[in-house]
């Protein structure tokens, strides 16, 4: 039922009627931009140096020091939350605009396995992009089932009605994309220590998770 004009008349009214500290509003937008400079700073770093890096390496490439990045990341864990919620919103727009244009282009609604391929292909080139981000989101910790299941749930949001049981369906792919993905990597870095068979390129990794996982949406 949609709500009526009075349903709204009281939070209208508290709204009006709560007094707006501009020095709050103010402080909170600071503090909000200079968590975001921060998270940026460890991101390039990570990216550069790899997911060893430490918080007190953070602090010195921000120009601060490190008690001042605690106040805005209580740990390792936290931040390793507020990297994989940036992640996760890159690789939304991303799926939005590629579903959105090839909807646009064919004049019609994806089908499942399109769908599949390009939610599929957003985790492998997020990977991909920044493997040192990657391996930092993913290391085993809460942060690591906090990425998950927020992915999980981007993916249950992108597929088919006719999928059953969604959302079991999307954490199952998930966590059966996520563990192919981090194998796939590992392959890449140690393929020169050994005389064993070059990794298969990224987009026949896609081609294969695709073809199993509509498989196993059709049995």
């Amino acid at each position: 039922m949609e709500p009526s004009v009075l349903d709204t008349v009281g939070p209208v009214n508290a709204m009006m009627q709560a007094p707006v500290d501009g020095r709050s509003a103010r402080w909170a937008q600071h503090r909000e931009q200079r968590r975001a400079e921060l998270l940026d700073v460890a991101r390039r770093l990570i990216h550069a140096q790899g997911p060893d890096v430490t918080m007190e390496e953070i602090a010195t490439a921000s120009g601060t020091s490190k008690s001042i990045v605690y106040r805005y990341f209580t740990d390792k864990a936290q931040l390793q939350r507020a990297l994989g919620r940036s992640i996760l919103s890159t690789m939304h727009r991303r799926l939005v605009a590629e579903l959105t244009a090839l909807e646009t282009g064919s004049g019609r609604r994806p089908e499942p396995a399109e769908r599949i391929r390009a939610m599929i292909r957003a985790y492998v080139e997020t990977a991909q992009r920044s493997p040192g981000v990657y391996r930092f989101v993913t290391r085993p910790s809460d942060g690591l089932n906090h990425f998950l299941e927020s992915v999980s749930r981007l993916v249950t949001t992108f597929l088919p009605a006719e999928v059953p049981s969604p959302e079991l369906w999307a954490n199952g792919a998930v966590g059966f994309v996520e563990r192919s993905v981090d194998r796939w990597m590992t392959q890449h870095e140690t393929s020169t220590d050994d005389e064993r068979p070059a990794p298969i390129t990224s987009d026949a990794l896609v081609d294969h998770l695709v073809t199993w996982l509509m498989k196993g949406m059709q049995a």
